[in-house]
């Protein structure tokens, strides 16, 4: 009986603070993603205090110049996919075997869809660029171990971010979930 009390006042428990996340404001979750993004970083990255004192306003600044950069990318991506997937739906024409998808023309014209190519490009590498002197920047103090560890942590950090955003019970990312169960689709026809 004793047992089943612990686990009902666990349970109790774990549902009042997946509740308390759900109101929290879109600052008070911001700052609860920064606070996660900089132990993980701590824990990593094995800091010292000099070093973390170094470190995480370099890593907040990069965050801030990078964050309108990533939205505008995600936008442009989601963009090309949904001209690629409104292309399918207009039919496949084959050619010598091969599948070719036709951009409907009632859609967009192929210099909007290069544009919006050259435009995803102009992104990532400005995304790369400042990514590359923030690493450059971290080697002035940091040991090549913890500079390396620190770059395979920002690759990963949009991936942990939305997924302790989801574990949260936070909103997912518009349209995450439906892209990726297409993209299965997709691949698995191929």
């Amino acid at each position: 009986m004793r047992l089943v009390s612990y686990i009902l006042l666990l349970l109790l428990s774990v549902g009042l603070l997946r509740a308390q996340d759900r109101r929290m404001s879109p600052e008070q979750r911001r700052e609860r993603v920064e606070t996660v993004i900089i132990g993980k970083f701590a824990d990593e990255l094995e800091l010292t205090p000099l070093e973390a004192e170094k470190f995480y306003p370099r890593l907040r600044q990069f965050r801030t110049e990078t964050e309108p950069l990533q939205r505008e990318f995600a936008a442009t991506q989601q963009r090309i996919d949904e001209l690629s997937r409104s292309g399918e739906s207009e039919g496949r024409k084959s050619q010598g075997g091969i599948a070719v998808t036709r951009l409907s023309e009632g859609g967009m014209s192929k210099d909007e869809l290069k544009a919006l190519i050259a435009k995803s490009n102009a992104l990532q590498t400005e995304i790369l660029t400042k990514r590359e002197l923030l690493l450059t920047d971290l080697a002035d103090f940091l040991s090549p171990q913890q500079v390396s560890r620190c770059s395979i942590l920002l690759d990963e950090l949009p991936r942990r971010i939305r997924q302790f955003m989801e574990d949260r019970g936070g909103p997912p990312h518009q349209g995450d979930r439906e892209r990726g169960i297409e993209h299965q689709k997709r691949r698995r026809t191929r």
